[in-house]
């Protein structure tokens, strides 16, 4: 009941427990992937398609959009999730400056990999080895940034939504352990979302 929509080889859905902030939405594979890095190039594809509607239709809003995707564990089954936060524009605007800072004063003081990655120029999959784990964000449709982790142990898989959570001055519950909600407001949530969606789908648009 939280989907979206659903396309081709990738869909579209809302967070579970209380969303960061309205318009918080999932891109996801529908197949278990565990890392943008070792994704085929028609999914990454589809990915970039869903996060330019997205970006479009809260441009709409005035809604700037940043895209996290924190890659923890290859070993883990984990199933990569690109998370699309929306942002006020003035928040959305200083979000680079935060981020870079933060990601410079994270994880190791000695780090193995150069700290910052710049994704302005080429994507995710071009700047991280395969199967190394890594924390990534981009802003709207420009590119971002990112870290490889070097201590899984020391590095918050919350990390991304921990600094969009100090811009906003959110209660750190929301993205440490999550605030649940019940099936009405995740409801609530979804018709909203779905409402806002629909000029935009272009998953339907298929015969």
């Amino acid at each position: 009941h939280l989907i979206i929509a659903i396309g081709t080889k990738v869909y579209l859905s809302l967070p579970s427990k209380q969303s960061l902030t309205e318009g918080h939405c999932l891109i996801a594979p529908l197949q278990h992937h565990t890392a943008a890095t070792l994704l085929d190039e028609d999914i990454w594809e589809e990915i970039q398609r869903f996060r330019n509607v997205l970006v479009k239709m809260f441009e709409a809003k005035d809604l700037d959009c940043v895209f996290l995707e924190t890659n923890m564990g290859m070993k883990k089954r984990y199933h990569m999730v690109y998370e699309c936060i929306p942002l006020p524009k003035e928040v959305g605007d200083m979000a680079p400056i935060y981020f870079k800072k933060a990601i410079m004063e994270s994880d190791e003081e000695w780090s193995m990999n150069k700290k910052l990655i710049d994704l302005s120029s080429k994507d995710i999959r071009k700047s991280i080895p395969k199967g190394l784990p890594y924390f990534a964000v981009d802003f709207g449709l420009q590119g971002g940034f990112a870290h490889v982790i070097e201590d899984q142990q020391k590095f918050p898989h919350y990390f991304g939504k921990e600094i969009i959570g100090g811009m906003l001055d959110l209660e750190p519950q929301l993205w440490r352990k999550g605030i649940r909600q019940n099936f009405e407001d995740q409801r609530k949530k979804v018709l909203q979302f779905a409402q806002w969606w629909k000029p935009y789908d272009f998953t339907k648009k298929k015969e």
